[in-house]
């Protein structure tokens, strides 16, 4: 596929012909910029390779290589540039499947995601108002305006659940503590609620981040406070079977003995979790009513909030709390450490962890083109389960590392109902239900709803064909959806590419499969249960059906439960992952685990690695506070040592 490379006018007129293929006559012509504009979120060997092809794609050669025509992509209409994407995306190819897929959510993504004529076909009102005026700011991160080096007791790396309670934990213990943030500070005043630039400003790589075969979109905070910034508050307790389970596997005591419960338990009133503010919004309100019929489990969820205003406004938050309820580490633990004295940096991109004679020493970071060298006594890492055994691949450290990654790939089934749903909108997350988890054990899948706004919906929606996708948007108002979220056995792993930036392998196995379609299935009942006039699962081309249309309702269920088993989900569903974890997991013995009992690097001295890359397998439940758990608990045998 090697080319001579094409100048930038290429790439724009590839990129504007994309756009015609996939969007039709519905888009302006801002779009392909947009999408060039968004290219430069992706990782950068991930970058790279897409801007390799769209060179490719505008030369006879490089066309012809790819489509089998030598005709450059500029040159080509939009019927015709519709039915190569068609062509792509059921290729034997994989390289060209993934082409077509990274293609339709970059198109797709920056035209509903922006204000013009289809929000208003489609009945989105984009942001809620303006931020918050005058709302300060209430942190001061140390600005690093040349090459500079520091000193500290503990360096830590990541400011999400686990960096910053730990951060907290360590700094209130006396010791002097520096927090390496990759990502910017954004508080009230500068949540816009404008999601590609929401998205781009709060999230790891822009939400572009993918498996290797794209098979799940990797979603996670990198902002200040991590994803506690972004997340949707929801607060569950590691499950007692989990716990179980890792004792069992680790040999670690104290995920049994009670000390851990100690733990969720202390860090569950800093952060003011409750079942109080769960007031459901209609998209909860509509599973909670079909599980209710069905008689089926439900739930109210826990969440880690203070004064939530639980209105429309709150389905926004996923993109910043206006309103400063969400208690992120950026409103609780950054907040409790800076008052005891800890620096925090941000923009900090962290490369390497320093060692000498088997000790972390320090880290090495660039904070835009100035060089920080951070010298510690102890390195604590918490970038996330991506990013920590990315840094540590960095670092040279080997065995365990970035193995036994877990996902919690979700997926969902849609449903069309005859009243506005608004699914973008009311409280972040207010019901769940076990009732599959109940059937198929501890690795079945609970149902939760999510706030879906048309930026990345749009993407998320299976696209068959520019008339089809543009036909499945105008029902958006109307959209509801029963998430599917497994507690995966299926093992991934972390590495590098050449660059040094991550890559992601994952390859669900048939026993998460089953299960994932049964719960499928399952979402589908709930949402005809509960109302919907059409029912379509997650897949390309999707499947579908209208209960009560073919015979009786139940006969079109158990038709369309057949074709959605038949499918499968390999090849066929991108599915969203919220939750990382297990890549650096703890553990006892060396050869099947990462980290010890009391986090810190089997390989390393002084290495503690505290976030949910610790977790001996997935949870199950939403990590948020299990990392916290983690964290706290580390941050006492840290002190302990240090202090």
């Amino acid at each position: 596929m090697a080319t001579a490379r094409t100048s930038r006018g290429d790439v724009d007129g590839v990129l504007a012909a994309v756009a015609r293929g996939i969007l039709g006559g519905g888009y302006t012509g801002q779009v392909p910029g947009r999408m060039r504009t968004k290219i430069a979120d992706f990782p950068p060997a991930d970058g790279k390779r897409l801007l390799s092809a769209l060179d490719a794609l505008g030369t006879r050669a490089g066309a012809l290589a790819l489509t089998g025509r030598a005709a450059p992509l500029p040159t080509v209409d939009g019927p015709a540039a519709e039915a190569l994407m068609q062509r792509w995306l059921h290729s034997r190819m994989p390289a060209k499947q993934r082409l077509a897929k990274a293609l339709i959510a970059l198109a797709t993504g920056n035209l509903y995601g922006y204000p013009g004529p289809e929000w208003d076909r489609i009945g989105y009102p984009g942001p809620l108002g303006p931020p918050p005026a005058g709302e300060p700011h209430r942190l001061s991160p140390l600005e690093i305006t040349s090459d500079e080096q520091l000193a500290c007791d503990v360096v830590v790396v990541g400011s999400g659940a686990g960096g910053g309670c730990v951060a907290a934990g360590l700094a209130g213990a006396g010791l002097d503590v520096i927090v390496l943030e990759k990502g910017g500070y954004r508080a009230e005043a500068d949540f816009t609620h404008l999601e590609p630039e929401s998205i781009s400003n709060l999230y790891l790589y822009g939400a572009t981040l993918a498996t290797t075969d794209l098979g799940v979109l990797i979603v996670a905070g990198s902002t200040l406070g991590g994803g506690t910034v972004v997340n949707y508050t929801t607060s569950f307790k590691t499950p007692d079977i989990v716990l179980k389970q890792w004792a069992a596997q680790t040999g670690i005591d104290a995920f049994v003995s009670g000390e851990f419960d100690q733990s969720l338990d202390e860090v569950s009133e800093r952060v003011g979790v409750n079942l109080e503010s769960s007031a459901p919004g209609r998209r909860d309100q509509l599973m909670e009513e079909g599980l209710e019929k069905l008689g089926w489990d439900v739930g109210v969820l826990p969440r880690a909030v203070r004064g939530c205003t639980q209105d429309d406004q709150c389905g926004y938050c996923g993109l910043g709390c206006r309103v400063g309820a969400k208690q992120s580490t950026m409103r609780t633990f950054l907040e409790d450490a800076a008052g005891h004295g800890t620096r925090i940096v941000v923009n900090a991109d962290v490369r390497k962890v320093f060692t000498r004679d088997g000790r972390a020493t320090g880290v090495g970071a660039f904070v835009g083109r100035h060089r920080l060298i951070v010298r510690a006594k102890a390195v604590v890492a918490a970038a996330g389960a991506i990013e920590t055994p990315a840094l540590l691949l960095r670092s040279g450290l080997r065995g365990q590392v970035g193995r036994n990654l877990h996902l919690h790939p979700g997926v969902a089934a849609f449903g069309v109902f005859d009243e506005r749903v608004e699914m973008w909108t009311g409280t972040l997350q207010a019901r769940y239900s076990r009732e599959f988890r109940r059937r198929l054990g501890d690795y079945g899948p609970i149902f939760e709803t999510v706030p879906v706004h048309p930026g990345l919906g749009s993407g998320a929606l299976p696209w068959v064909s520019a008339a089809q996708h543009r036909e499945l948007m105008g029902k958006f108002s109307n959209l509801a959806m029963c998430a599917v979220l497994p507690r995966d056995q299926s093992g991934g792993r972390v590495t590098l590419a050449r660059d040094g930036t991550v890559r992601v392998r994952y390859r669900l196995d048939r026993n998460d499969e089953r299960r994932m379609l049964e719960g499928m299935v399952g979402a589908g009942k709930v949402l005809e249960a509960a109302g919907a006039r059409e029912v379509f699962s997650h897949h390309n081309p999707p499947i579908a059906y209208r209960p009560g249309a073919d015979a009786d309702g139940a006969g079109g269920h158990e038709r369309w439960r057949d074709s959605v088993v038949a499918a499968g989900i390999r090849g066929r569903i991108t599915a969203f992952s919220f939750h990382q974890m297990g890549s650096c997991r703890m553990g006892t013995d060396p050869a099947s685990s990462a980290i010890g009992p009391d986090n810190e690097s089997h390989d390393v001295r002084d290495l503690f690695i505290v976030d949910a890359s610790a977790f001996p397998t997935a949870s199950g439940v939403n990590p948020m506070l299990t990392i916290y758990g983690i964290a706290n608990r580390a941050a006492k045998k840290i002190a302990a040592r240090l202090a």
